[in-house]
């Protein structure tokens, strides 16, 4: 059994991941943003094994003294999945400084205040794992250019993951990024009505993948980048 921090829990692929994992029977420290509803889990049969905290994780102090009071209470803990994000679309015109910001703020700052004090830790434990949620406009220039802010922001997080295992390596610590090409949720059926949904990939999918790469075979993996992208 792993123990596990999911941020981002309460959205779409956060609730999947929650469940796919306390389903094997896992101990999953959901992380919810403050404000958002915890009932999905404490009204449920896996009520059990998801222990819910809502924390602001763009506040560096609050998201170390979380990690280090979960360690405290669990030193078993191995497994961070970060998939707090959001999205905003503009290209270099459109795009002011404070959008860049807030953006970094919400999908590489959130990662990096779990990875500071979570990679202190699986060093001093001798292993550790991430899963990052990356963005193909984060790799893809034709795509980012509409996006900026949100491309830029997302290309900070496959940087964090290839320093993690750079500074893993041998230390059985590592990192691993999962792109998902465009997530089958109300909120992206609703933006784009006339789409192909059946092309995207739906969030148990992606959580199934997330499962793998923490599985038997998974941990052979290094330096991994998943492009989950289905027809689209």
């Amino acid at each position: 059994m792993k123990s596990i921090i999911v941020t981002g829990a309460a959205g779409n692929l956060g609730q999947a991941v929650v469940r796919r994992f306390a389903e094997d029977g896992h101990k999953i420290y959901a992380v919810l943003g403050l404000g958002e509803n915890s009932r999905q889990f404490s009204e449920t049969a896996l009520a059990g094994r998801v222990h819910t905290q809502f924390l602001n994780l763009a506040d560096e102090t609050v998201s170390e003294g979380y990690v280090k009071n979960i360690i405290a209470v669990d030193p078993a803990v191995e497994t961070a999945i970060c998939i707090v994000g959001g999205w905003q679309p503009g290209g270099i015109a459109e795009t002011t400084g404070y959008e860049i910001d807030k953006m970094i703020s919400l999908n590489f700052t959130t990662a990096y205040n779990i990875v500071r004090p979570l990679m202190d830790y699986f060093e001093r434990r001798g292993s550790g794992q991430f899963v990052f949620i990356g963005a193909r406009p984060a790799i893809n220039p034709a795509e980012g250019k509409s996006q900026l802010a949100y491309a830029l922001s997302k290309s900070l997080v496959f940087r964090l993951a290839e320093i993690i295992n750079d500074q893993g390596k041998f230390k059985n610590i590592r990192a691993s990024v999962i792109i998902p090409s465009l997530l089958d949720t109300p909120q992206n059926r609703n933006a784009f009505p006339d789409a192909e949904a059946e092309e995207w990939v739906t969030p148990d999918v992606a959580a199934e993948t997330i499962a793998f790469l923490l599985g038997a075979t998974g941990e052979n993996f290094r330096e991994t980048v998943v492009k989950l992208y289905n027809q689209a």
